[in-house]
């Protein structure tokens, strides 16, 4: 499985991280509680959530198993095997994504968020190991996904740009690699007028590759194409596919706005289908004619409330 102002900023992370700095009248530090779904699941009848949450700048990875609050034990038993999903991010401000393999072992891939290449090298983390790619370009590594047991990875090369805060990686170019051979680079759509880098990648069948573009408009690459879905402001965060259907799930912004007021929604083969305004989603998951999505909802980031929707209704989630 798996907003410059939401999600897209950091994954969503950044966007809040200001509101630490806001006092209330006796000058102690405002307290707020978020949280978000990012991936679904279905499975032998378990609708199987997992996010983030965020109270008061402490994140942590939450789970739900049909609507409840679950251990992170209780989740992944039942979890089937070969499924991938996203978590919230580390101690270390890593992006995590979990594997569970043909075995039933859980693999953990982190990713830094737009950190400098380590020696000169593009890298990532896989159980905490630090793993280097083979090539001098600079860029970095943003997420994975899992084909026959085989990881492939999407992110973004860029350059070094100097600001008042330091040093920071500009993303440039997009890419898929495959863990081995080279680097396959992506063009970027000609609406782009903000490349952010990517969201997620996702694989179905062998010469099939998809991944969502953070390009200010909707969008993803099938293999090296790139495919709108609007041109408004808006984000894909997954990609899924049944049968011949491709689904992308994300939002939009009906005022072409990349701040506050999304709608959550999803494109089956480029059709929008609309699911709430006033939130977001993340992750979608297909079981059968059901369609399952889950995200938040909620104005601005603070008021996020974890949620998901099945064929359109809204499923809320405790905190």
């Amino acid at each position: 499985m798996t907003t410059s102002s939401t999600l897209g900023k950091a994954l969503l992370f950044l966007a809040v991280i200001g509101l630490a700095g806001c006092k209330k009248e006796n000058e102690q530090q405002l307290r707020f509680t978020l949280a978000s779904g990012y991936s679904i699941s279905v499975n032998n009848g378990n609708v199987l959530v997992n996010g983030f949450k965020n109270d008061n700048n402490t994140f942590s990875t939450k789970y739900w198993v049909n609507a409840e609050v679950s251990s992170p034990s209780g989740f992944t038993a039942l979890v089937k095997n070969q499924t991938g999903y996203r978590q919230s991010v580390d101690d270390q401000f890593r992006a995590v994504y979990s594997y569970k393999d043909l075995n039933g072992q859980l693999q953990n891939y982190q990713f830094d968020q737009g950190s400098l290449a380590k020696g000169g090298k593009m890298f990532y983390y896989k159980n905490n190991a630090l793993v280097n790619m083979d090539t001098d370009s600079i860029g970095t590594i943003s997420c994975v996904a899992f084909y026959n047991g085989q990881s492939y990875f999407a992110g973004a090369l860029g350059k070094i740009t100097s600001s008042e805060a330091g040093n920071y990686l500009r993303p440039l170019t997009p890419f898929v690699w495959d863990g081995h051979s080279s680097m396959i680079l992506l063009p970027l759509p000609k609406q782009t007028f903000n490349f952010q880098g990517v969201s997620s990648i996702y694989i179905p069948g062998p010469n099939e590759i998809y991944v969502g573009g953070r390009c200010s408009v909707p969008m993803y690459w099938k293999n090296t194409e790139p495919v709108v879905l609007d041109e408004r402001y808006g984000e894909v965060w997954q990609i899924a596919k049944s049968g011949s259907d491709v689904y992308a799930v994300g939002l939009i912004n009906k005022r072409n706005s990349n701040s506050t007021g999304h709608t959550a929604c999803y494109w089956k083969n480029g059709k929008l289908q609309e699911l709430e305004d006033l939130a977001q989603a993340y992750g979608i998951f297909i079981n059968g004619e059901d369609v399952y999505v889950t995200g938040s909802v909620g104005n601005v980031p603070i008021d996020y409330k974890p949620c998901y929707w099945k064929n359109g209704v809204r499923v809320d989630l405790p905190m």
